[in-house]
């Protein structure tokens, strides 16, 4: 059996008083780490209220100019909605091409992509996008199923130029140029 150890009365008020002094020092650095962070808050708090109180409206005059800025800025927004339009779609017309490529089994070899320009025609404004495609295959077959699969993805694109060449492998090219009308 185990014999439960006897601890005299001075080796107790020893442990007692020292876990006290412990228990003091851990809550003097949690109460010296919380007077430090409140003397920072206290410091932004003041320095937050010295730029409200030194804020000044800009002078009644001003306002023409302001308002000519906001004019401006909206304007060179409009502007990069536009090229951001124009990006998004370029990438998506892309996507469509790789889509239709891997569906039929033809390689894109070479894509080139003109920056959409702006057309109207019969009074409907289009973006429209020219492209060139090189792509190949090892059938024939698979390079029309491509072309078929282009126009029924771009019902309003129109193909501009086509080259299909055939190799004594019998691995087929095809180059293509297209361009692409999108209803703005």
């Amino acid at each position: 059996m185990a014999k439960s150890v006897k601890l005299s009365k001075t080796t107790r008020w020893v442990l007692t008083i020292g876990i006290l002094a412990i228990l003091l020092a851990a809550a003097g650095v949690v109460y010296s780490r919380q007077k430090a962070e409140q003397s920072e808050l206290s410091a932004s708090i003041a320095q937050a209220q010295w730029k409200l109180i030194n804020y000044e409206l800009p002078p009644a005059g001003d306002k023409g100019k302001l308002e000519s800025r906001l004019i401006e800025a909206n304007s060179s927004i409009a502007e990069l909605q536009d090229e951001f339009r124009c990006y998004t779609q370029s990438i998506e017309i892309n996507e469509a091409l790789v889509a239709a490529a891997g569906k039929s089994g033809v390689t894109i070899t070479r894509l080139g992509s003109s920056r959409g320009t702006s057309e109207v025609i019969n009074d409907i404004p289009y973006r429209v996008f020219t492209l060139t495609v090189a792509a190949e295959a090892d059938l024939l077959p698979s390079l029309i199923d491509f072309s078929t699969k282009i126009s029924e993805a771009f019902p309003t694109a129109s193909i501009e130029s086509v080259a299909v060449h055939v190799g004594q492998d019998n691995k087929a090219t095809m180059d293509l140029g297209l361009k692409i009308y999108i209803y703005e």
